[in-house]
């Protein structure tokens, strides 16, 4: 029987940082700049073994990572960019990493700083065990000087505070909220402080606006954001607003509850909200996925992982590198006496397909409706590609900054990758290529939505006035098109603001958007 550990991978680094390009003796160099040449020369050396594209990568002479100077992290990206280029996506003519919003970065693979405790600091970013230091709070501008939240972390210091969504925002720390460049700047500052006040409205209330005084500090995040039973013309649907998969650690608990709750309350219809949620923990996604599924797809393919056919053939000799360690940073076994590394690990295609393994969900359940944006990502796009062979899945998509020309689509990332350890880095290279059942998973630019209508923050999650909502609720044919516009309070041409600066944390609960291995099968014996 096949065996799972959870992954963390430790580096010995030097061993494959022996072959330089064209770079000094390493015993000439200063202590950081040895390092950081040894993260230069690791990074292709590793993408060279294991990046799915690999077969389209030259040579380390051609490369030459030696070209690259000191700079640290920015230069570590270049890097990555540089390589990505390489791969070109035959259907587009361009690198399958081309990445529209930031055309010198690459798309999806990327290195970060370790985080936890190397610096004796809490990470001031959500990570896979959502451990946040922040306040937990984005905004949005919508019209002039009208800010409003856009969404709130569970269990974060807002979320605590009874802040939600739709709340409008009209002082900070006394200043009356504008859209001006200097209350923007302000803004910024405000939310790198320990404590800021914040006066709200909210808009459909007669209550006077009411102030609150939040304190940054570390929290647990609830990826569940809300979960509420609709009910129209005597049907009940289930709406579920989801923020992140997070890593497996009881956090599934909250779910589990929901999908039971929509079951006795007799639920016959779903509607998930991911429009926020840009990724995750895979292992995570595979559980949500087994309670939407119909009954009929237990024990059916749910998907596959496609590694570059030298990980297939067990022929990524680098990855003996990478020592496999639980959770306090000690071995997690041994094989033949010596620490099991990644170079253990089973990644051909057979050994990486997974099977619905369905105990729970709505037994009535026939289609599923899924609210999107540009910002679902990774775990969420997987989520709905695995599901499209088996039931009626359809895609509501909100338009957040998008130009009203432009049509809405999915982040656009079937990739998905685990650490490898550089030093005091993680890098996070392509890595396999995830398919559902039919062997489709080339969304590389976005999955298509089939209905589009403009992202409303003034309305909070479940309310049946969201214009997301809506949509579904009349292409499931129990809200007219002339119902649907009465029940809306939404203006019908909201002016968009440039708002980049007002999302401090673009995506708190995400970061970089993400599809997390978090446990390697091993070799059969």
């Amino acid at each position: 029987m096949s065996k799972f550990f959870l992954l963390v991978a430790g580096c010995i680094l030097c061993f494959f940082s022996c072959k330089k390009s064209g770079l000094k003796d390493p015993k000439e160099l200063p202590l950081a700049e040895k390092e950081h040449r040894e993260v230069l020369d690791s990074i292709f050396l590793y993408a060279r073994q294991i990046y799915l594209w690999n077969d389209q990568l030259p040579s380390e002479k051609i490369f030459n990572a030696g070209k690259y100077g000191m700079g640290g992290m920015d230069v570590y990206r270049k890097e990555i960019a540089d390589i990505a280029q390489f791969a070109l996506n035959p259907q587009t003519g361009r690198s399958f990493e081309y990445n529209l919003l930031n055309p010198s970065s690459a798309k999806f693979s990327t290195i970060i700083k370790k985080s936890g405790s190397e610096s004796g600091k809490i990470s001031t970013q959500i990570n896979l065990n959502d451990i946040g230091y922040d306040y937990g709070i984005t905004f949005l501008a919508l019209n002039q000087d009208e800010i409003y939240i856009e969404y709130i972390i569970p269990n974060s210091p807002a979320g605590l505070a009874g802040l939600k969504r739709g709340m409008k925002l009209e002082k900070l720390n006394g200043r009356r909220a504008e859209t001006s460049t200097g209350f923007y700047d302000e803004m910024q500052k405000a939310f790198k402080n320990a404590a800021l006040e914040l006066s709200l409205s909210n808009p459909g209330l007669a209550d006077p606006s009411q102030n609150y005084a939040l304190r940054k500090t570390a929290y647990q995040a609830e990826p569940l954001n809300k979960a509420v039973v609709l009910n129209v013309k005597k049907r009940k649907i289930g709406y579920i607003s989801y923020l992140k998969f997070t890593s497996p650690k009881g956090l599934n608990q909250s779910l589990d509850q929901v999908f039971r709750d929509f079951k006795e309350e007799g639920v016959e219809e779903l509607i998930v909200d991911l429009r926020y949620n840009g990724g995750g923990d895979i292992s995570s996604c595979e559980h949500f996925a087994n309670l939407v599924a119909p009954f009929a797809a237990n024990g059916k393919v749910m998907r596959k992982e496609k590694y570059n056919s030298l990980m297939q053939a067990g022929k990524a000799s680098i990855l003996s590198a990478q020592l496999l360690l639980n959770d306090d940073g000690i071995p997690a076994f041994y094989i033949n006496g010596r620490p099991a590394t990644l170079a253990d690990g089973d990644y051909s295609l057979e050994g990486n397909t997974e099977l619905f393994q369905k105990t729970a969900g709505l037994p009535q359940l026939q289609r599923v409706y899924f609210i999107v944006s540009n910002q679902t990502a990774s775990a969420s796009e997987l989520l709905i590609n695995c599901l499209r062979p088996y039931m009626n899945v359809k895609l509501v998509g909100v338009r957040t900054n998008e130009n009203a020309a432009e049509p809405v689509k999915t982040f656009g990332k079937p990739i998905g990758f685990f650490s490898i350890r550089l030093k005091s880095y993680l890098l996070y290279l392509s890595l396999f290529q995830n398919l559902n059942a039919l062997g489709e998973g080339d969304y590389f630019n976005g999955i298509s939505v089939d209905m589009t209508v403009t992202d409303d923050v003034s309305v909070d999650f479940g309310d049946i006035k969201d214009p997301g909502i809506q949509t579904a609720l009349t292409d499931m044919g129990y809200v007219s098109v002339g119902n649907a516009q009465r029940l809306s309070n939404t203006p019908p041409n909201l002016k968009r603001m440039d708002h980049s600066f007002l999302r401090r944390e673009i995506n708190p609960l995400t970061g970089p958007h993400d599809l997390i291995k978090s446990r390697i099968k091993m070799k059969r014996p």
